[in-house]
């Protein structure tokens, strides 16, 4: 099977690719979600404190992502010589789309933006940028794992080489101790 560069990159110097492009948003958003249904839950200071811990995870989320949007999009898009067809745009900058409602929720809780809105419309905001950043991360991983062929991509020879080499040598164990 050809893969996308999406998954490529997630099988680059693994696990850490893995956990800093896909785990790492992933939780962060989920952790973001379950503040705010526990927080409407509780009507105490047990509300607070995952209001807390919710505006934390939101913080660290738009600096994370904006950090990796920005490595993406200085080193590995560039490197990119030959594209495998819309499934390997669309994983990839549906991906680096993400960083729009990802700032976005930065933006909004370190209080830069949406100062005039009602809690409510503050809430809603919240929440329609968080789907935003979860519906574009899924597309990448959904198109991501697609093969590129079912979109029309051909493979040349010499990209069915590279793509081997690269499931190779993401697989193999580079532990020196190990015999």
């Amino acid at each position: 099977m050809i893969m996308t560069h999406y998954m490529e990159l997630l099988l680059l110097h693994q696990p850490w690719f893995l956990i800093l492009f896909m785990l790492v948003p992933i939780v962060l958003a989920e952790t973001i979600l379950a503040c705010a249904i526990f927080g409407l839950i509780y009507k105490n200071e047990k509300s607070t404190r995952w209001q807390s811990w919710g505006r934390k995870s939101t913080i660290t989320l738009g600096i994370f992502f904006i950090l990796a949007t920005a490595y993406l999009a200085i080193f590995y898009v560039p490197s990119i010589t030959n594209w495998r067809g819309p499934i390997d745009y669309i994983a990839i900058f549906s991906y680096m789309l993400a960083v729009i409602p990802a700032a976005l929720l930065l933006l909004h809780e370190l209080g830069i933006i949406c100062q005039q809105l009602t809690s409510t419309k503050k809430a809603i905001f919240h929440a329609v940028l968080l789907i935003l950043f979860v519906i574009f991360t899924h597309f990448a991983m959904v198109f991501g794992m697609a093969n590129p062929q079912l979109a029309g991509y051909v493979p040349t020879q010499s990209s069915i080489h590279m793509d081997h080499q690269t499931m190779n040598h993401s697989t193999m164990n580079h532990d020196m101790n190990s015999k």
